[in-house]
């Protein structure tokens, strides 16, 4: 039992100092976002209660067709204008850069409709294989709308959420045909023993980083390098920890986890993430 919580404490994602159950969500009629309700695909579905979704999508002007990104979160959900924990803040960054550069962004909260503020403690309570299901049916559901070009959609997710990418994009693992074209997991728990991938990724993470060491997702792509068919990118940031694109101060977390700003590796990480599309999202 005590390896077991052990590995799940392992598999857990980004929880910043102070974080609690959710605030209230922010205003449906903010500038820049619409809120929308995504119901998920019922046949395959890992958890028969799961109904749907809540989802906030960010649009470039014109009609499109665009591009887009869908966004998960890490296992503190988008702890909504939390003191010190701005996680909210954060994926409307992510969502405003994609949209300068012409994508459209869908920020999934897979927390808020099962009643779920913070899951570092137990991130089974929403396993990534629930929350792959989240990702495929918002994949699904852009995919119908004549403004998203279904050629081109992405999914990134931080920590429990770029575990969830690793997931979805499992062989076998999503709806045929893939509903995405690549996929981008900032600092995830990598399974060292993956299937492989339907599509490439591309994983960020710090060598630095305690909670999900960098050494998993090193040891991961080994063993898929002596497998054909997976095309992984790893960017390894030496110094930088857990959570480093989170614009805040050093701090050590409930869990005991050290977790520091690093602009230099966002920076980096962002620049990784331009090449990237550039090659595999024409």
């Amino acid at each position: 039992m005590a390896r077991t919580l052990s590995i799940l404490v392992v598999f857990a994602a980004v929880v910043l100092a102070g974080a609690g159950e959710s605030a209230a969500r922010p205003a449906a009629d903010e500038r820049g976002f619409d809120t929308v309700s995504i119901p998920l695909i019922a046949e395959g579905k890992p958890d028969t209660t799961d109904s749907g979704v809540t989802g906030y999508l960010f649009r470039p002007d014109g009609g499109g067709p665009f591009p887009a990104v869908v966004i998960m979160h890490g296992c503190n959900g988008l702890d909504w204008l939390i003191a010190g924990t701005p996680g909210w803040a954060l994926f409307k960054r992510y969502a405003a850069r994609y949209v300068a550069h012409g994508y459209a962004a869908l920020i999934l909260d897979s927390f808020e409709p099962r009643g779920v503020g913070n899951a570092c403690g137990s991130p089974m309570s929403v396993s990534p294989e629930r929350r792959a299901w989240d990702a495929v049916s918002a994949a699904r559901w852009l995919s119908a709308r004549g403004d998203i070009d279904k050629r081109r959609l992405v999914l990134q997710g931080d920590s429990h959420g770029g575990w969830t990418v690793l997931v979805a994009l499992e062989i076998n693992r999503a709806p045929a045909p893939v509903p995405f074209a690549a996929g981008i997991a900032f600092y995830p728990y990598c399974p060292e023993g993956a299937p492989g991938f339907s599509v490439p990724v591309l994983v960020l993470i710090g060598g630095s980083d305690d909670w999900t060491p960098a050494s998993h997702c090193s040891a991961m792509v080994a063993h898929l390098a002596r497998k054909s068919g997976s095309v992984v990118e790893l960017k390894i940031f030496p110094e930088a920890t857990h959570a480093f694109d989170f614009p805040l101060t050093a701090r050590t977390n409930r869990l005991g986890h050290f977790m520091t700003y690093d602009a230099a590796a966002t920076e980096a990480s962002w620049q990784a993430i331009d090449a990237f599309l550039a090659t595999h999202v024409k």
